[in-house]
């Protein structure tokens, strides 16, 4: 497992580490420039995004053959997958939280951590459908299709939350049972936004369990 992990970790260094680099600086540049927090958010993705690259990779180099050589299981590779998809997820995400944490007009702590929870939460989801997808119909077609849905259902109305004025931001969150970053709800202070977030991160993970439970048997089909 830990060679599987290395390998594509290797793939990804030498593959993006200017892609990396150079969105870093364009992302926080606009970040502080324009004074938008969704691209602080998106660092997220962006980064989560890189492990299922891999399986292209992998495709294109037929891995897959030599790895059957290999005294490892489907389960093993596929969950290399996995993991992979989650460290890159949690350094996204770090990356994400300083630079908010620097932002001179840095949002309140329930704002930043809603949209950390639901830019996980996105990166999570998107893996856990391309990697299933990936090994049925190929890298390719399944990051296109896997891309357009979570656009339109998740970044668009992320990016329209975080375009709009802070005085109808307020309204929503007073609609929302938010008021002034503080739960109205009959919880104590702080409780509904660790509810929030527990719930985030319980259905990112339901969702990468069952998609390795699928994925598995995909890649068994694809390899035989």
């Amino acid at each position: 497992m830990k060679g599987l992990l290395y390998k594509d970790l290797t793939l990804i260094v030498g593959s993006y580490r200017m892609n990396f680099v150079f969105l870093l600086v364009v992302y926080t540049a606009m970040a502080f420039a324009l004074q938008m927090d969704f691209m602080a958010y998106a660092l997220v993705f962006v980064v989560g995004l890189y492990a299922s690259t891999t399986i292209s990779m992998d495709e294109n180099s037929r891995w897959d053959l030599y790895a059957r050589t290999l005294p490892v299981t489907p389960g093993q590779i596929v969950a290399g997958k996995f993991l992979l998809t989650l460290g890159c997820t949690a350094v996204g995400a770090a990356l994400s939280f300083l630079l908010l944490a620097v932002m001179p007009h840095n949002p309140p702590l329930p704002e930043a951590a809603a949209g950390l929870a639901a830019a996980v939460t996105t990166t999570l989801v998107y893996g856990a459908l391309v990697i299933p997808l990936s090994y049925k119909f190929g890298a390719a077609k399944a990051r296109s299709w896997v891309m357009g849905v979570l656009f339109a259902l998740f970044f668009l109305p992320l990016l329209a939350l975080t375009s709009l004025p802070e005085e109808t931001r307020d309204t929503l969150w007073d609609a929302l049972g938010l008021r002034g970053g503080q739960p109205a709800w009959s919880l104590t202070e702080g409780q509904g936004l660790w509810l929030f977030l527990g719930a985030m991160l319980a259905v990112s993970l339901l969702a990468v369990g069952i998609s390795w439970a699928v994925s598995v048997p995909l890649y068994r089909q694809k390899t035989d």
